[in-house]
C-alpha cells in the first residue's frame, strides 16, 4: 500500500485534477444530482480539534474554470461534513454525529442523492462501514452536483481555510452515482456514470487517476502544487510514522533555533519563513538523500521578527521567506479581511481583502497599482508579489536547557 502525505507544515500544497467535459469526454462526469466519494485515510490526532479539508469538486455548465456547483467534504473536530452549493445557494449538507478515529487508517464514504424519496437517504455518511446519524441535514430535491465541466481538488478546500495538514490518503474513488453500501465502485459500463479511482500504488506514476465510463478505461493525472509538503509514501502510513520513507533528521537531542527579521523595502513584513537543511539527509529505508524542511513560522507583521524551532538539527540551514501567493480567484467566493487572491493568469500582483464581502460571478479587470478597488461587495488592495527571499547558510543556535 502507498499513499499521499500532507505534512503538518503544509501551507498551500494540494492535488489538482484537470478539467473534464462530461458531455463528450469519457473521463468526464455526466450532469446529475448523485455523487459518491469513498476514501481510505489517516488523520493525525494533532488535528482532532482542527479543520481538515479532504476533497472539493467544482462543476459548471459552461466553463472549465467555472464554479457554478461546488461540493466540499471535510473533517471538522472529528466530524465528517459535506456541503454543496449551486450558484451560491445551499443545495445540500450533512454532518456525521460520530467522530473518525485518529492515528489509524479508516474508511469514509459520503454519498448523496437529493432526489431520494426518503430525506434520511439523501445524504449518507459511513465511517468504517457504519452508517452515521446525520446532523443539520438539508437536501434540496432539485439540487445538482455535477454539470458539464468538472474538476477536483484533493487535500484543500479551494477557498480561504487552506490546505490539509497531517493527512494521509491511501486511496479514493469518486463517481456520479449513488452508493449507500459503503463499498466503492471500481468500473462503469454505463454511458451516464463515470468512476475516478486513485491509489498511488504505481511508483512510476503515483499521481495517476484511473477512469472508467461505458467500459472505456482512461487515465488522468493529479498535479501536485507543492511536492515539499505533499509527498508520496510507499508505505501504508505517513513517511514519519516509522514505516519507512521519512527523512532522518540527525542531532544530539538539543533544542535549536534560528531567529531573525524579515524586511522588505526597509520595512518589517509578515512572511512565511522556512528553514531548509543545506545538506541532503538520508531517507529512511532507501538509498535516497533529500533536503528537509525543518519548520516554518510566520514573521511578526509589526516587527518582522521570527523564531524558528529547528530541533534537533545542528547543521547549517537556508532560511527562505515567502510572500503570500494567495488563492486563485474563484467566482462568487466569500472573502474575509486579510484574504489574498490572485488572477488565474498570474501577472505579478496579488490582491489583499480590506473589506469583507462576496465576489462577482465573472473575473474582474485586474489593476496594477496600490489602489483599493471593489470585487463584488468585497474590496481589495493590489500589491506586487515579492519573490522569495533567501539567506544562508546559517547555523542554528543551541538553546541551553533552563
Amino acid at each position: 500500500m502507498a499513499g499521499i502525505w500532507f505534512s503538518e507544515e503544509n501551507a498551500q500544497g494540494r492535488l489538482e485534477s484537470p478539467a473534464t467535459n462530461g458531455w463528450n469526454d469519457s473521463t468526464g462526469f455526466y450532469p446529475g444530482r448523485e455523487m459518491c466519494f469513498h476514501a481510505l485515510i489517516q488523520v493525525s490526532a494533532s488535528q482532532a480539534d482542527q479543520y481538515v479539508p479532504l476533497f472539493r469538486v467544482y462543476s459548471d455548465s459552461s466553463s472549465a474554470t467555472g464554479t457554478g456547483y461546488q461540493t466540499l467534504i471535510w473533517i471538522d473536530s472529528g466530524s465528517v461534513k459535506v456541503t454543496c452549493y449551486n450558484n451560491g445557494g445551499l443545495s445540500y449538507r450533512g454532518y456525521s454525529e460520530g467522530s473518525v478515529p485518529f492515528d489509524e487508517l479508516f474508511e469514509v464514504v459520503v454519498t448523496v442523492s437529493p432526489s431520494q424519496n426518503t430525506a434520511s437517504n439523501r445524504v449518507r455518511i459511513f465511517i468504517n462501514g457504519t452508517s452515521q446519524n446525520i446532523l443539520s441535514l438539508y437536501a434540496n430535491t432539485k439540487a445538482n452536483t455535477f454539470s458539464a465541466y468538472t474538476r477536483a481538488i484533493l487535500g484543500n478546500d479551494g477557498a480561504q481555510l487552506g490546505s490539509a495538514k497531517a493527512l494521509f490518503i491511501a486511496s479514493a474513488t469518486l463517481t456520479n452515482g449513488y452508493n449507500n453500501s459503503s463499498t466503492p465502485v471500481t468500473s462503469s459500463s454505463s454511458d451516464y456514470v463515470t468512476v475516478w479511482h486513485w491509489d498511488f500504488e504505481d511508483s512510476g506514476n503515483p499521481l495517476k487517476i484511473i477512469t472508467s465510463r461505458n467500459n472505456i478505461a482512461s487515465e488522468l493525472q493529479w498535479t501536485n502544487t507543492d511536492d515539499t509538503t505533499v509527498v508520496w509514501s510507499d508505505t501504508n502510513g505517513p513517511p514519519s510514522s516509522g514505516n519507512g520513507g521519512g527523512i532522518i533528521i540527525p542531532g544530539n537531542g538539543n533544542t535549536t533555533r534560528i531567529q531573525g527579521t524579515v524586511m522588505e523595502d526597509d520595512l518589517p513584513v509578515a512572511r512565511r519563513v522556512f528553514a531548509i537543511t543545506q545538506a541532503q539527509l538520508e531517507v529512511d529505508g532507501s538509498q535516497e538523500t533529500k533536503h528537509a524542511v525543518l519548520n516554518s513560522v510566520l514573521s511578526d507583521s509589526n516587527s518582522g521578527s521570527y523564531s524558528l524551532d529547528t530541533s534537533p538539527y545542528e547543521g547549517a540551514v537556508i532560511v527562505v521567506a515567502m510572500d503570500d501567493y494567495g488563492e486563485v480567484w474563484l467566482a462568487n467566493s466569500t472573502y474575509d479581511v486579510g484574504n489574498v487572491i490572485r488572477p488565474a493568469s498570474f501577472q505579478g500582483y496579488v490582491y489583499i481583502c480590506t473589506v469583507a464581502g462576496t465576489g462577482d460571478g465573472t473575473e474582474p479587470t485586474w489593476w496594477f497599482d496600490d489602489s483599493v478597488q471593489a470585487i463584488g461587495t468585497a474590496q481589495f488592495k493590489a500589491k506586487p508579489y515579492t519573490r522569495p527571499l533567501a539567506h544562508g547558510p546559517v547555523t542554528p543556535e543551541i538553546v541551553p536547557e533552563s
